[in-house]
């Protein structure tokens, strides 16, 4: 009798174990709302969401009604502003804009990183022929970075302590002005604007390399030491990744489809791009930086605890993370990053 109702009963659990799982999945948000600024780091969300990847994750995790809403914004400060206020459920922060959330909310409403989107160049582009070097740089030039706490400026910063000597970062700060990326571009361009040089990003950079009045003063590898360190973070709040643990997973994996596609298909990947952003620029210049190995897509971080380091050593964060997983959600497991 009891051999009998063995396979019943196996069966009988195996429906259960299924049904429990599908309603914990129904349980989890029907939409998230990610918030993200302009320019090519981001495109690895967009591709996500026009390529289906999202969706295709989410029916592989039992999440059959799933939406992903994508809202740009113009600048760091504005999608900061955006996840505190509770506009979006995910926001793409530069990694020292991470790092002071998550020093600041430790214990309260605990930031961290849900996925890193990549690693790209910063490079400091300017209008002046005669600044050829960082030590060229004067009271009189204004630089134009996204937010005084963007990679940007916190890069700018190590640089001034590399060439101006310890303690000597802040000999930068009076000269730096924030400003979104395409206005930046467009000033500098200009040269008439009181920004003689802007800290850029692809696709920005290759806008800029082809006016010959513009030129590149240092690059991000070369204060880094030869690393490209991590630029952008979707982050959250834990209240939402613990109350939304597939959605989570879900859009991680979603997100290494996206970046597959990217590197398979940068030719359709640069179409998605240019119609997202409804940006002019012409394609060969976006498949260009896709192929040149410049971005380097991928959700493990790199470089997080060099920002860290030194935004602890100069006073912006007050607890210095000891890893770079002290800074993100257990959901990218054990990976390699740094």
């Amino acid at each position: 009798m009891l051999a009998g109702l063995r396979p019943f009963l196996c069966a009988s659990l195996v429906a259960g174990v299924v049904a429990a799982l599908n309603a914990a999945a129904r349980a989890e948000v029907g939409e998230v709302r990610v918030g993200v600024q302009f320019g090519l780091i981001y495109l690895p969300v967009t591709v996500a969401d026009t390529q289906g990847f999202f969706a295709l994750e989410a029916r592989k995790a039992g999440l059959p009604e799933f939406k992903v809403t994508i809202r740009r914004f113009s600048g760091s400060p504005a999608i900061n502003d955006a996840l505190f206020s509770g506009n979006v459920d995910l926001g793409a922060l530069g990694t020292p804009g991470l790092l002071i959330a998550w020093d600041k909310t430790r214990g309260k409403q605990d930031v961290a990183g849900l996925a890193a989107l990549g690693a790209n160049p910063f490079v400091l582009e300017t209008n002046r022929a005669d600044l050829k070097s960082f030590a060229d740089i004067t009271d009189q030039d204004r630089i134009a970075v996204p937010a005084t706490t963007s990679p940007q400026a916190i890069v700018m910063r190590m640089a001034a302590e590399k060439f101006y000597g310890p303690g000597q970062y802040t000999r930068i700060d009076p000269l730096l002005v924030s400003m979104p990326h395409p206005d930046a571009t467009i000033a500098l361009l200009a040269g008439r604007a009181v920004i003689t040089a802007y800290v850029a990003t692809p696709p920005f950079i290759a806008a800029l390399r082809k006016s010959d009045k513009i030129h590149a003063v240092i690059t991000s590898k070369e204060i880094l030491d030869g690393e490209e360190a991590t630029g952008v973070v979707l982050s959250g709040f834990k209240a939402f990744v613990d109350a939304n643990p597939t959605t989570s997973k879900v859009i991680i994996a979603a997100l290494e489809d996206a970046i597959d596609f990217i590197a398979k298909n940068p030719d359709k990947a640069a179409d998605v791009y240019l119609a997202s952003e409804a940006s002019t620029m012409p394609k060969s210049d976006v498949t260009g930086m896709l192929t040149d190995g410049s971005t380097l897509y991928s959700v493990t971080p790199t470089g997080v605890i060099k920002f860290a380091r030194f935004m602890a050593k100069t006073g912006q964060i007050k607890n210095e993370p000891k890893s770079w997983q002290d800074v993100f959600f257990p959901s990218l497991g054990s990976r390699n990053g740094s």
